[in-house]
C-alpha cells in the first residue's frame, strides 16, 4: 500500500508542477505584433530613443508596435518614458 501512496503524491506533485501555470512567459503580448505583419513600419534605428542606449546593451530589446510604427526600447523601463509620452520619442524616429 506504501509504495502506491508514494507513487500517488509524486504523480500529483508533478501535475502541480507541470501543469497549473497556464501564461506563458514567452508568449507575446496583445500589443507585440511581428514588425513583417502587414503596415507596420520597421524600426529604423540602432539605439533606444528614449535613453540613447545601444539596443541590447541592457539585454534583449523590448518590441511593441505604436500606432503601426515597429518600437524597440533597450529596456522595461523605458517604456514608462515611451506611453507618457509617445509623439515625443516617435518624432525621434523620423528625424534620424
Amino acid at each position: 500500500m506504501k509504495p502506491r501512496l508514494i507513487l500517488t503524491s509524486f504523480a500529483a506533485a508533478l501535475l502541480v508542477l507541470t501543469g497549473c501555470d497556464k501564461s506563458d512567459s514567452t508568449a507575446p503580448s496583445a500589443s507585440a505584433v511581428p514588425a513583417t505583419a502587414a503596415g507596420v513600419k520597421p524600426y529604423p534605428l540602432t539605439v533606444c530613443p528614449v535613453s540613447d542606449e545601444k539596443l541590447g546593451s541592457m539585454g534583449d530589446p523590448v518590441v511593441f508596435v505604436h500606432a503601426g510604427q515597429e518600437i524597440k526600447l533597450c529596456c522595461k523601463n523605458c517604456r514608462k518614458d515611451f506611453d507618457a509620452s509617445p509623439a515625443k520619442y516617435i518624432a525621434k524616429l523620423t528625424a534620424k
